[in-house]
């Protein structure tokens, strides 16, 4: 009896330090995804600042020529795209799809909010105001 008593405490003793290094695995394991993710993270970020200032120029453009804001038809296109490019990925496309409509109304709303700040904006034919 006192035999198995011990080779009971060796094997718990054993289970223990097996699972507190598997548990040190895992969440080192972790740590490193979690490292790669807050990398993308702000890969992603830095893309859409850049996307901004591109939508910026646009605006701009747009401005000078009298143009709305608001192109639903480019709008709708853009998360086609993006759709049609994310089946290829684990995320569903549609997924996909409404956070590129979420991204496009966040630069249509903020491209309205410099067209409206622009100089002489409000006399324009085709100015929007509220992005709509």
């Amino acid at each position: 009896m006192m035999n198995f008593m011990k080779t009971t405490r060796l094997a718990l003793t054993v289970m223990t330090l097996f699972a507190a290094d598997t548990n040190a695995g895992t969440q080192d394991r972790l740590a490193e995804y979690r490292r790669q993710i807050d990398s993308l993270d702000q890969r992603i970020v830095e893309l859409f600042q850049q996307r901004a200032r591109l939508v910026e120029e646009v605006g701009t453009i747009k401005r000078e020529a009298h143009l709305p804001v608001t192109v639903p038809s480019r709008e709708q296109q853009v998360v086609e795209r993006a759709q049609e490019l994310a089946k290829s990925g684990p995320l569903p496309p549609e997924a996909v799809g409404r956070i590129y409509q979420k991204l496009v109304e966040e630069m249509r709303n903020w491209e309205a909010k410099l067209d409206a700040g622009a100089p002489d904006s409000s006399s324009q034919p085709g100015a929007t105001g509220g992005g709509k």
